[in-house]
């Protein structure tokens, strides 16, 4: 009987010391003492709030991709305005309109035909430049090209303004010399020397 007895007190032992670490890690080992455990609490919760530090402490290091990604946009849109240059506006493809040059844009735009006085129409081509951005512009110029039915430019028309400041707008009008019967397409760009 001694000898089963010794036999169980072990295997209970068994099965004890593994369980006992597990109470120990909850606290609930009878033998542990509260402190024990927050000191071990206070550890971990070091170490957790040193692993958010680590990340906290350089804040670029984690945004540094989202400003890179934004700095890449800035660029790229800043580059896009400064390649645009008055020769590639002279220059442009047939059919072509540039509503926007850098801060300037074409806001508000149309095709009018009236009637003249002496009989017959005329066509013109009315709107709104805003300059959007923050500088003036000098020497604003607003051209229309017309085509005829075979696609042959009829001409390029244009409307001139010393200046537009910041915020402020310019109202233009062009009136081609062709008749409206002649006149099958058109484009319409809108540039500055600066």
């Amino acid at each position: 009987m001694h000898r089963r007895d010794a036999i169980t007190a072990l295997g209970a032992g068994t099965i004890v010391a593994p369980l006992s670490g597990c109470l120990d890690f909850a606290g609930m080992r009878p033998d542990s003492d509260g402190d024990d455990q927050d000191e071990e609490q206070d550890d971990t919760s070091g170490e957790a709030a040193g692993d958010d530090r680590d990340d906290t402490a350089d804040p670029e290091a984690n945004d540094s991709g989202d400003d890179t990604e934004e700095s890449d946009e800035t660029e790229d849109d800043a580059g896009d305005e400064e390649s645009l240059d008055p020769d590639d506006v002279e220059q442009r493809d047939a059919g072509e309109d540039i509503l926007e040059f850098g801060g300037l844009q074409i806001i508000d735009y149309e095709e009018r035909i009236d009637e003249l006085e002496h009989g017959g129409e005329q066509i013109s081509y009315t709107g709104e430049v805003e300059n959007v951005g923050d500088e003036a512009y000098e020497s604003v110029m607003v051209e229309v090209r017309v085509y005829g039915e075979d696609g042959e430019e009829l001409g390029g028309h244009r409307d001139l303004t010393p200046e537009i400041g910041a915020g402020e707008t310019w109202r233009f009008e062009i009136a081609p010399h062709s008749r409206p019967d002649e006149i099958a397409d058109h484009d319409i760009a809108v540039v500055s020397e600066q």
